[in-house]
């Protein structure tokens, strides 16, 4: 059986598929050269002198409930995504405490509430054999807002997925903030 030269396009620009594959992989190539010239490098976990780490118990010092266990999942989860394996004991030990929960509106028609934005402020705490790293006041580094038009049933789930999406950013936050304190 013959593998035929499959052409792609028609006329002067007609280019096989061998070739489109040659050319992807140049750019590709010059495209990691291109960064690695620039100083630019992939950090992640490998350049944490830790394997695992224990996220004590989150402390909710707002009135709105259960946000201290989506935190504290929401930082397991990316810890995990990182490498870093989430353990109940060790080393290095995070704490967290949500400091500020806000819904803003953001607009309103004849004055009833269609837009609010979700401000959640948190305090993190690292401990690394005795040495204590903190960071204050962290927010999500994008705006978080939710319609908040239709029923109860439509507002609650809205507000349940800004909230899911607000504390997604800001472990992404923290888990950074981190990686970039062992990597300088």
């Amino acid at each position: 059986m013959k593998i035929q030269n499959i052409k792609c396009g028609s006329g002067p620009f007609a280019v096989s598929i061998r070739a489109w594959h040659r050319i992807f992989f140049l750019i590709l190539i010059s495209q990691f050269l291109f960064a690695a010239s620039c100083g630019y490098s992939i950090i992640g976990s490998r350049h944490l002198p830790f394997n695992s780490i224990y996220i004590r118990p989150v402390i909710n010092r707002t009135y709105e409930p259960r946000l201290e266990d989506m935190l504290h999942y929401d930082l397991s989860k990316e810890f995990l995504a990182q490498g870093v394996k989430v353990s109940s004991g060790g080393d290095i030990y995070l704490d967290a405490e949500i400091t500020s929960f806000l819904l803003n509106t953001i607009a309103a028609v004849d004055g009833k509430v269609k837009e609010q934005e979700i401000i959640i402020k948190v305090d993190a705490r690292l401990t690394d054999r005795g040495a204590v790293t903190e960071f204050r006041s962290v927010i999500s580094p994008i705006r978080i807002t939710f319609e908040t038009t239709g029923s109860v049933t439509e507002y609650v789930v809205q507000k349940e997925r800004a909230l899911e999406k607000a504390f997604n950013e800001i472990s992404k936050e923290i888990v950074s903030k981190i990686i970039i304190l062992y990597v300088e």
